[in-house]
Order: C-alpha cells, then sequence, then structure tokens
C-alpha cells in the first residue's frame, strides 16, 4: 500500500476525499449536537432535573413555590408552596393564570378545607390551628395542552409570586 491514504482513488472503490472530509466532518457535528440533546435531556431542559428545578419567593418571603420550569403535555409535574408568618382562623392559596383550564390536578395535600373556583382562579382554604405559623402545600399537576403556561399564586389575598413553565408537546 504505497498509495497515500488522503489521495482519492479509483480502485478498489472509487473515492473522493474532499467529499469525504466534508462527510466525516457533518458526522463529527452530528455526533456532537446529538450528544448535547442527551446530556442537556439528562440535566432537565425537557423536564425534571436541575435545569428545569426553579424556586420563586415573595418579596416578603411569607410565600415561596418551587416549581418545574419545563414539562411535557400529560406528564406529572409537581409543585410545592411553602407559607410562613400565617395570621388569622385561615389562610389561603389563590391560583390563577389563563392557562388554568388546561391544567389537570392529580394531587392536593394536604387537602384543603374549602375549594372554590372563580373566573381564571382556583381558591383553596386551609383553618389554621392555634400555633401554626408556618405550612407546606405539595400539589401535582398534569399539564393537558403545551405551550407556556403563565401562573400567579397569591396568599391570602397578600403575598404573590408569577412565574411560568414551557410545556413541550
Amino acid at each position: 500500500m504505497g498509495d497515500n491514504e488522503n489521495q482519492s482513488r479509483h480502485y478498489p472503490v472509487k473515492e473522493n476525499m474532499p467529499w469525504q472530509r466534508i462527510e466525516w466532518r457533518i458526522q463529527h457535528a452530528g455526533f456532537a449536537l446529538l450528544l448535547l440533546i442527551v446530556v442537556a435531556g439528562a440535566a432537565g431542559l425537557f423536564s425534571k432535573g436541575w435545569l428545569s428545578n426553579q424556586s420563586v419567593a415573595s418579596t416578603d418571603k411569607r410565600l415561596s413555590v418551587d416549581y418545574e420550569r419545563f414539562g411535557r403535555r400529560e406528564s406529572n409535574m409537581d409543585m410545592t408552596l411553602r407559607l410562613r408568618q400565617l395570621r388569622g382562623d385561615a389562610y389561603q392559596i389563590r391560583l390563577r393564570g389563563p392557562q388554568l383550564d388546561d391544567i389537570q390536578l392529580q394531587t392536593l395535600q394536604p387537602q384543603p378545607d374549602d375549594a372554590w373556583s372563580t373566573g381564571d382562579s382556583l381558591v383553596l382554604r386551609w383553618h389554621r390551628r392555634a400555633d401554626q405559623q408556618e405550612a407546606t402545600i405539595w400539589i401535582g399537576t398534569q399539564p393537558q395542552d403545551f405551550g407556556r403556561y403563565h401562573l400567579t399564586v397569591t396568599l391570602d389575598d397578600g403575598s404573590s409570586v408569577r412565574f411560568s413553565q414551557f410545556i413541550y408537546p
């Protein structure tokens, strides 16, 4: 094999080395792109993972929400509400958003004592124990459509947080 491996040849197979090198570059770029997609998916860019997990708090720190920024249509998503400095005989949470009809509640713990909806809002109310200053509420949702979901969570018509979630098809 005295032939130079980087030259085009016609025997035993016709090869055009400049085009062969272009094809190799495309293969390497495709491999790198696929590897990047797999790593991004494992990190949570398309659903659960550290890129997706987000936390937002109200300015007075009475309400904080842990949620997933990215999700998939008809896939379960978790949300945790942490309430502090509770006052009065009861406390209530209002979930509001134009896409609230496209979100199905799968789980809600603890169960509210009262619940009702008005317009684009869902209101959940719990009675407060005399010594209770904090509460944690776990909500499991399932988006029924894809796109960007804008939600507002309000505690006792005071502390409020806004966030958005992107739902993939």
